[in-house]
Parts: C-alpha cells; structure tokens; sequence
C-alpha cells in the first residue's frame, strides 16, 4: 500500500528532472510553454485535486478540483488558444457543473445551487437579452424582490426545522 502512495510524487519528480535534463541538453520539447503556463499548473492541481477526491471520496476535493480545472481549461481556452472570450456566465458554469458533480458524486448539497447556475449561464451565454428579458417578465414585481429575499433568509433562521 506504500507503494501506492509514492507514486504520484515520484513520477512527478522524474518527469520534472527529465524537463530540466532536456533543457540542459538542449533539446526541444514540444508544447513546453505551453505546459509549463499558469493555467496550466491550475489545470493539473484540479486534475490531481479531482484523483485524490476520487480515490477517498470526498466530495468537498472533487469541487475544488472541478473549480480548478474548470477554471484551467477557462483561461487556456481565453489566453493561449484565444477560443472564446471573457464572459462571467463561464465562470458561473464552472461552479454550476462543479456543484452538480458533487451531487451527483455524494447524493447530497448542491443540487439546487448546480441547477440555478447552470441554467443562468446556459441562458446568458446563447441569448444576449437574458438580463432583460429576466427584468421585462418580472414587471412590477422586480421591485419587491429584495423583500422576499429579506423574508426567505428569516424564514430560513428562525422557523425552517432541521
């Protein structure tokens, strides 16, 4: 079982010495400014992150590896590859597909908040008039929202039962 545990340090130390042997030789290693990027390193904690949470399964890891990968393969895709663009409806969906991961990874938390982010994003990234569309079918109840929020978190503290 110890054997197991040096694995991934190990391969990590020998495919660090083979980069920088490379180097010294002067060989040229395809992709390496690219895998040697920030986003990549954000890329490959999440992709780790996500191993361990799967191999102890816990669920709070897999998020976090999720978030982190999400947010690796986000940045490649803006900065290295320029595939798409800047647009907060990303990063929602990343936290979005995160959350319905670990939902579906532990059968509890997450559930909703992974629906509502998902489908927000969903909704702005292919339909330019969300906001508005959003602010025009609420009316005149757009201006009562923040009440109901005000009531909801009260109902939630004081008589919501465990």
């Amino acid at each position: 079982m110890k054997r197991r545990n040096n694995l991934l340090p190990g391969l990590i130390l020998i495919a660090l010495g083979a980069y920088f042997f490379a180097r010294q030789m002067g060989w040229h290693i395809p992709l390496s400014d690219t895998l040697f990027s920030w986003p990549s390193i954000l890329l490959i904690a999440g992709l780790l992150f996500c191993g361990q949470a799967w191999s102890n399964k816990d669920d709070g890891q897999l998020f976090s590896g999720l978030v982190m990968t999400g947010l690796g393969i986000q940045f490649h895709a803006v900065h290295t590859y320029g595939l798409w663009s800047h647009h907060w409806a990303y990063f929602t969906l990343i936290i979005g597909i995160a959350f319905l991961a670990k939902y579906f990874f532990s059968r509890r938390d997450g559930w909703v908040p992974g629906i509502i982010l998902t489908a927000i994003s969903i909704l702005s990234l292919f339909y330019q008039g969300t906001v508005v569309l959003i602010r025009e079918s609420l009316g005149s109840f757009a201006q009562y929202w923040p009440v109901l929020l005000i009531l909801a978190g009260v109902y939630i503290l004081f008589f919501r039962k465990k």
